[in-house]
């Protein structure tokens, strides 16, 4: 079973992961570094470093990389590493059905979020020219918070912990893979 403290760690993890690989890139972004760190958050390590190396194979596959969107599969490695350590799935089961279909979805989040931060970068180009530093910073740095909102699977990993707490209705203890 998952603990709230575990969700707090994975969401500020989550949360910095993706204003890290916007700004000083130090990996942490990464499939394999999230498996990681869900896995010793969650006490597996063996379970995240294998569903997440599993999603940066995905990533250097079928990623794009430069100005356009990619698959968000740093959530979908936080996501399936929980839930495969919390409800013991396996992994293997976890990369098919949550992992690849998340980050997938989460796509679409990720668009989101670039295009709501032109709004600060039309803020902090009307404080450019009114020599406002003040409001230069706090415009970039309330840019972040779309960035770091854009990455709901914190949001997502509290709603399905709550689901799964309370209602658990379905076994992914005995699917058979062919």
């Amino acid at each position: 079973m998952i603990q709230w403290w575990q969700i707090l760690l994975l969401t500020l993890y989550s949360a910095y992961q993706i204003c890290d690989e916007l700004t000083i890139v130090s990996s942490a972004g990464s499939p394999v570094f999230a498996g990681f760190i869900t896995g010793l958050v969650m006490g597996d390590l063996k379970t995240g470093l294998f569903i997440g190396a599993s999603l940066q194979l995905t990533v250097l596959g079928v990623g794009t990389f430069g100005g356009a969107s990619r698959i968000d599969a740093t959530s979908g490695a936080v996501l399936a590493t929980a839930f495969s350590v919390a409800q013991g799935i396996k992994p293997e089961i976890a990369i098919s059905t949550i992992a690849v279909p998340v980050a997938a979805l989460l796509t679409y989040a990720d668009i989101l979020g670039r295009m709501s931060t032109t709004a600060f970068a039309h803020r902090i180009d009307a404080a450019i020219e009114r020599f406002d530093y003040k409001g230069i910073e706090r415009n970039y740095l309330l840019g972040a918070v779309p960035w770091a909102l854009s990455c709901p699977s914190s949001l997502l990993r509290a709603c399905l912990w709550w689901f799964f707490r309370r209602n658990c209705c379905f076994d992914c203890h005995n699917i058979q893979l062919p």
